[in-house]
């Protein structure tokens, strides 16, 4: 279900308690921050010493937390699990599934499996070679190492010490130690990659990979020897139910059955012999489920003999699989999906659909009365404080970029190929606005209902002063995009871009002047809160400050390399928000900052705070995030 189709949106919450405590170290102030999110917490990293923590709540209204592709999957009850993918994500969920939140973000990262082999200690494995671990239950996640080879496949723990990793070119490591240290372990195979290791207890134990290959251990890996899988195709999964009962599962629809512990294996038939089939768990010897390629998902209850195909709610490859009981399952893929049974893979629901759909901006013009902007037309509005949103009909299928209200009623909303889009019933009814370009608007700023701006691609800015019934090209004299604009007044405004523009003037857009700084940064959003004080946010954690009027801009040490791409201030007071669900707050007006756990992987594109402990952020995914403070 597209974001865009849903006349209502009514809020689910995810409630992030901040509480804040602090020590002493070195004559240095640190601050410890855990955020608990149901029955369970989160950390907040300190960047520098000054700046306390917020006291307030974080809440998931709507949208999805993540829409990067998941590879692996791992519950270790009905209701406690995590799924990892790109962009070195890892998602918890405390309610089997209903919600998730992130609990670690690493570009770069991109963790092709996770295994618990309790509540506690948990480990993820990357394609880069790294190895991260937890023993908390995923508050907090280290980088373990390990031999530095690419692509990790696998890792399967049989307890909090002992444990596997396969990998690319016939890899095998082991720890004995909980990670401490990891050891190669040669299985005398080079050739291919190892695509899966299962363990029955910690005696007995297979291997599975390239080339049809299978490796069985019975003595927890001292010894490895091959079995005679009967295939030369590559098998992606294998299990076991027990000591002597085994499948193995692979490319080309292949599905391989042991009865007597991997001596002899025979070939079962799947009837989807284009179809890449990656993940296999049975619950019993005669009830068993394979997931794979392109939705494909195989449910048996004879042991195999025959399997049936399952309607799911996916088309995409199901990267991971994981069970719990004989009901519950998930399966997790491309796109970020997760979808989950439980009534023992007879049916399916989408727990995270993977959702794409960005939202860019938004906007209130007081407490109670605001609105979002987004890809394919898409406007939401709340008159409730963002208690619920309403999708209103913008009448166009643009990307729409930027909102400016100047009252309850009367508004105006920007986007892809020169939109211009003016409500005068707080955007009921949308009309479109003359085109004057065919490139895109990227902001759009109102000093009244008389005056007012928009500006976008190729340095393009325009000027009305009767609401917008004529418009005239104001010349910036650069050809770089334009991505926001203030006014102070009437005469003095302020734009920025791409390539580090930032542009003033001092009569109302007539001339701009190229303030030069040695950054050639994208400067995403400008903010005043007065006449002097101002701050800009762009690429690789770029936070700018002056403290004159813009006669001089600094920058500031942020503690971030991701892009911040909003900025709100509240007196002293701040947040900027920006990729992979960073989050950043200030309390003493920018000196220092603090990293918040947002909850999202997704990228934030946009933040307003009405007053100091009432606050949205809204992102990809249709994310749309709400902060309370401690007194509202």
């Amino acid at each position: 279900m597209a974001l865009r189709s849903c006349k209502k949106y009514h809020a689910y919450e995810l409630k992030i308690n901040i509480l804040t405590g602090k020590c002493m170290k070195k004559n240095a102030l640190y601050f410890v921050l855990f955020i608990t999110l149901l029955s369970q917490s989160f950390h907040v990293l300190p960047l520098f010493a000054a700046s306390p923590f917020p006291k307030g709540e974080w809440r998931v209204q709507q949208g999805e937390v993540s829409s990067t592709a998941l590879w692996g999957i791992h519950f270790v009850s009905k209701d406690k699990g995590w799924a990892v993918g790109a962009t070195g994500a890892i998602l918890h969920t405390t309610d089997g599934g209903k919600h998730w939140i992130a609990q670690h973000r690493k570009r770069g990262e991109r963790f092709f499996s996770v295994h618990f082999p309790d509540e506690k200690n948990g480990w993820a494995a990357s394609w880069s070679g790294n190895i991260y671990h937890t023993s908390d239950g995923g508050k907090h996640w280290e980088n373990q190492g390990g031999p530095k080879v690419i692509w990790l496949w696998k890792t399967f723990f049989t307890n909090a010490q002992a444990g596997w990793v396969v990998g690319a070119q016939g890899t095998v490591i082991q720890t004995k130690d909980g990670g401490k240290t990891w050891a190669l372990r040669d299985i005398g195979y080079k050739k291919g990659p190892l695509l899966e290791v299962y363990f029955l207890n910690d005696q007995l134990g297979w291997i599975a990979g390239w080339d049809g290959k299978i490796f069985h251990t019975k003595n927890a890996g001292k010894t490895w020897k091959e079995q005679d899988s009967g295939t030369q195709i590559p098998l992606e999964g294998i299990f076991f139910v027990d000591e002597k009962h085994g499948w193995a599962v692979g490319r080309r629809g292949v599905i391989v059955h042991t009865k007597d512990g991997g001596k002899t294996w025979k070939p079962q038939e799947s009837n989807f012999h284009k179809s890449m089939l990656l993940s296999v768990k049975f619950t019993t010897p005669k009830i068993g489920w394979i997931a794979g390629g392109s939705g494909v998902f195989l449910r048996t209850e004879n042991g195999g003999e025959t399997w049936e195909a399952v309607e799911v709610p996916t088309d995409k490859t199901m990267e991971g699989l994981s069970s719990f009981g004989a009901n519950h399952a998930w399966a997790v893929g491309w796109g970020g999906f997760i979808i989950h049974t439980a009534d023992g893979a007879k049916t399916w629901e989408s727990q995270n659909f993977g959702f794409n759909d960005r939202l860019f901006r938004i906007h209130f013009f007081d407490q109670q009365h605001g609105w979002v902007v987004g890809e394919a037309g898409t406007i939401l509005y709340t008159d409730n404080s963002g208690t619920t949103w309403d999708f209103l009909e913008s009448g166009t299928e643009n990307w729409l970029f930027g909102v400016h209200f100047v009252s309850q009623k009367e508004g105006w909303v920007v986007g892809a190929l020169g939109t211009i889009l003016h409500t005068v019933d707080g955007g009921q009814t949308w009309k479109t606005q003359k085109k004057l370009t065919e490139g895109s608007f990227e902001q759009v700023y109102f000093m009244n209902a008389k005056t007012g701006w928009v500006i976008g691609e190729a340095g393009l800015v325009f000027k009305t002063i009767d609401g917008g019934k004529n418009w005239k090209i104001q010349f910036s004299n650069v050809i770089l995009a334009l991505t926001d604009i203030i006014f102070l007044n009437e005469n003095d405004g302020w734009l920025i871009g791409d390539g580090g523009t930032i542009l003033s003037t001092k009569d109302g857009g007539e001339t701009w002047k190229d303030f030069a700084l040695p950054f050639n940064d994208m400067y995403a959003k400008i903010l005043f809160d007065g006449p002097k004080r101002g701050w800009i946010v762009g690429a690789n954690g770029t936070l700018l400050k002056t403290v004159d009027g813009g006669k001089h801009w600094a920058l500031e040490k942020t503690g971030t390399t991701e892009a911040l791409w909003d900025i709100v201030m509240n007196g002293d007071e701040g947040w900027a928000a920006g990729d992979l669900g960073g989050m950043i707050y200030t309390a003493d007006g920018g000196k220092s900052w603090v990293t918040v756990e947002s909850g999202a992987v997704q990228r934030i594109t946009g933040l307003f705070f009405t007053d100091k402990n009432k606050g949205f952020a809204v992102g990809k995914g249709g994310l749309i995030l709400k902060y309370t403070g401690q007194g509202s």
